[in-house]
């Protein structure tokens, strides 16, 4: 079996206004100036949680307890630069934070649920998905499902979304949450996987 860990932080609203100036010399240099460039608040919490959680995946997982840069691939993809075999994934949006590791690429995409636009839904859905949506008790939740699931495998290819928007994607290399308020989509290369997934609270970030 191969093995997914995912990290969860859903708990943004508990944050203290605070919580950024407090933490932020936890990060790298190149991480605190990665975050504080951000304009909005929500932005910083982002990135500041999305690389303690990648710490603690690090640490859990792999035994490393120091801090780790990344280089990126030419279509903008991180890689670890002293952990060249481990791999790893970040996302976030407004309802939570998210990050993978694993011995194999990867790609993870959470997404709020939103309104349903049939427009968008047309320019990024193949027909079949698109049928699937017309007939569906609640579009809006199919759609970010099928959005979080295109997201996560284009992270982990590298492929353009517009390349692979209206192709039929893998099943059996996703795996997915839903938590009410948000989907969580992770596309993995291999397909026998078990993804283990872990919501943190702020005490463990």
């Amino acid at each position: 079996m191969n093995n997914v860990y995912v990290y969860i932080f859903d708990n943004i609203q508990s944050l203290n206004d605070n919580f950024v100036a407090r933490n932020v010399h936890r990060l790298p240099i190149f991480r605190q100036k990665q975050c504080l460039k951000y304009k909005q608040e929500l932005d910083k919490q982002n990135c500041l949680i999305s690389y303690l959680l990648l710490m603690r995946g690090l640490f859990e997982q792999y035994g490393i307890n120091e801090h780790v840069e990344f280089i990126y691939s030419e279509n903008g993809k991180p890689y670890l630069i002293s952990c060249p075999h481990i791999y790893f994934n970040l996302s976030h949006c407004k309802k939570g934070v998210v990050c993978a590791v694993a011995d194999f690429e990867i790609g993870v995409d959470i997404q709020e649920i939103r309104p349903f636009n049939i427009n968008i839904a047309q320019r990024v859905c193949n027909k079949t998905e698109l049928r699937l949506l017309k007939d569906a008790d609640n579009p809006a939740e199919l759609f970010c499902r099928l959005w979080t699931e295109k997201e996560s495998w284009v992270k982990a290819t590298g492929n353009a979304l517009f390349e692979i928007a209206k192709k039929d994607l893998p099943t059996v290399n996703f795996r997915q949450l839903f938590i009410g308020e948000y989907w969580i989509s992770l596309y993995a290369e291999q397909e026998d996987i078990e993804c283990h997934w872990m919501i943190m609270d702020g005490n463990d970030i």
